[in-house]
């Protein structure tokens, strides 16, 4: 029979589940989303010359690179062995997995409502609502390339990535969801738990409208995730297999 505290992490791995498509949702907006400022904003070489339009981005520069900074090191320490030990040491291994994707999300929801725009400095700007040929390719590229993230954690099987199977093999008291993937996985795992650098580097750069706050934020998160994600040669091959595998079951389908 299970216990409380078993039943108590299950409950909050779904909390953590629901709560993560939320701010992933939000994420969607919050990058995606085609802006527009007033033209006289556009070429950054005619900003140079005005002091002041450069001064009142400051302030908003300073605190987003604030709250990439504090996402950036909860996305780090959360993972690190030290949290893993602490949480194994008190029982609460089942919820690691639970607890990091919630904690992620909170900072990250926490950066999206409180991001401050600096758009008195834009390095380029596509006006997408005036064309229907450029909304749909904006749209087509933004939409594809949150396919290839979603794809992505449907073959690393996203329950598991959001924690909802650890909690659950401990509620049947069964061993971790780790023990019964391949080797292949297992090492993918080992260094990799996000899908698709390539398309969210995409949707980070691919935007019609290059602000200097978008551009800070697509800067540092694309270092990070250049630094953070060591994916070899074997992994890709991988990924590459199981899509083509899951391509073929939907065709019998």
């Amino acid at each position: 029979m299970a216990s409380v505290k078993q039943l108590l992490v299950f409950m909050l791995s779904l909390v953590a589940f629901a709560y993560t498509f939320y701010v992933v949702g939000s994420l969607m907006f919050f990058l995606s989303r085609p802006r527009n400022v007033p033209k006289i904003y556009v070429w950054v070489f005619n900003l140079l010359d005005n002091k002041s339009r450069l001064e009142t981005s400051y302030g908003p520069m300073l605190f987003d690179t604030l709250y990439i900074i504090g996402f950036i090191l909860q996305h780090s320490c959360m993972k690190s062995d030290l949290v893993k030990s602490i949480l194994d040491k008190v029982g609460l291994a089942a919820a690691e997995r639970s607890i990091y994707c919630l904690t992620s999300s909170l900072s990250l929801h926490y950066l999206i409502r409180h991001w401050l725009p600096a758009q008195s400095i834009v390095l380029w700007q596509v006006d997408v609502a005036s064309s229907n040929v450029l909304w749909w390719t904006f749209s087509l590229v933004h939409g594809f390339a949150w396919m290839i993230i979603y794809g992505g954690s449907i073959i690393m099987d996203l329950p598991e990535i959001l924690g909802v199977k650890q909690a659950y093999y401990d509620l049947k008291d069964y061993a971790q969801p780790i023990a019964y993937k391949s080797f292949r996985l297992r090492h993918l795992y080992s260094h990799v738990r996000h899908p698709s650098f390539v398309g969210l580097s995409v949707i980070l750069w691919a935007t019609n409208l290059m602000t200097i706050d978008r551009f800070l934020l697509a800067l540092l998160l694309t270092t990070y995730m250049f630094l953070a994600w060591s994916t070899d040669r074997n992994d890709v091959v991988y990924q590459r297999n199981q899509f083509q595998r899951k391509v073929q079951e939907l065709k019998n389908d």
